[in-house]
């Protein structure tokens, strides 16, 4: 289901003709930390991951024109809260055009809710928790999509970080590239595919029913698979994505996993947080392949566990440079 093959993966699906932000138009940014203070959860870094990422994104890549949202402010308009997160979300994506690059990035709390609509693998929407998670709920992938993805016109690029638990594919994008010994991608419509049959023949083993039982292994062995794994390089779906905005998102962790929020060198910091500032405060440039690699080595340094992957809009050439 995974492919190593990251170069096969991109040139069966027309990889050239996505068209790319030259990020020569305007620059947005919006950087939401969360340490949920006074609540039953704290965390210590997010507020310190959101003033050090963006300083280095305001200096290095020149995004001057920014809203960050934290729960220490005294001012309730700029606290992480749902509304002001939403309303944050639609600020950055308004007005957007080609040539324009966006940038968002968010440290706190990620978790998971039951899905509602049937479109996750796992059965649950993945989430991030603003401070008043208690009273208004998560924001869940879905919203994050409808609010930072679907608005974006071809040729804008939103690059968008999270530093959260559970948030390997919190924007729902066509496809995943991770690196655990070496990089590797994924079609999340066939991974999806994948988990509903497999979980269609799970189901009729407990129920016992041998006419289910029959058909859910059928629907795994009767081409259907192969279907799905054909559409991801079928030209009218290539087509349709290539008329979509450019969207680059890293996480912290796969879907399954927790990110750690630790303390280093005295400095409270989220892990992915951390990795993305050791790597980007040095003057050098990095493909993306360099840079997911160099995400994973230096939380390996650390100790964490956690498998940082990249999702995007667009197939990946991993030998392309990094830029925002």
């Amino acid at each position: 289901m995974w492919s190593p093959d990251v170069k096969k993966f991109y040139d069966d699906r027309d990889g050239d003709n996505f068209k790319r932000s030259d990020c020569k138009g305007n620059r947005k940014a919006l950087y939401v930390g969360i340490n949920y203070i006074g609540g039953k959860s704290p965390l210590k870094g997010c507020i310190n991951d959101v003033h050090n990422i963006s300083q280095l994104i305001a200096k290095r890549f020149g995004f001057t024109s920014a809203v960050i949202l934290t729960d220490d402010q005294a001012d309730e308009k700029k606290k992480p809260t749902y509304d002001n997160i939403i309303n944050a979300m639609k600020w950055l994506v308004q007005d957007a055009k080609a040539g324009d690059s966006l940038f968002f990035h968010f440290s706190g709390h990620g978790g998971t809710t039951r899905d509602k609509d049937g479109d996750e693998l796992d059965g649950f929407d993945e989430s991030i928790l603003p401070c008043d998670y208690l009273t208004n709920g998560q924001i869940v992938d879905d919203v994050i999509r409808e609010n930072l993805v679907e608005p974006l016109p071809q040729g804008c690029r939103l690059t968008a970080i999270f530093d959260s638990c559970h948030s390997g594919t919190i924007m729902d994008l066509p496809y995943t590239y991770q690196y655990g010994e070496n990089v590797q991608v994924v079609e999340n419509d066939v991974r999806r595919e994948v988990f509903k049959k497999t979980n269609e023949v799970v189901n009729s083993l407990i129920e016992g029913n041998p006419t289910k039982i029959r058909n859910s292994l059928s629907g795994i062995f009767n081409g259907s698979l192969r279907q799905v794994a054909k559409r991801g390089t079928d030209k009218e779906v290539v087509q349709k994505r290539q008329r979509t905005g450019e969207v680059i998102q890293l996480s912290g962790c796969k879907d399954n996993q927790t990110s750690a929020d630790a303390k280093i060198g005295n400095v409270s910091t989220g892990a992915m947080s951390y990795a993305i500032i050791t790597l980007l405060s040095q003057d050098k440039e990095y493909t993306y392949n360099e840079l997911i690699t160099g995400v994973r080595d230096v939380m390996r340094e650390k100790k964490f566990t956690q498998i940082p992957q990249i999702s995007t809009s667009r197939p990946i050439n991993m030998n392309e440079t990094f830029s925002i």
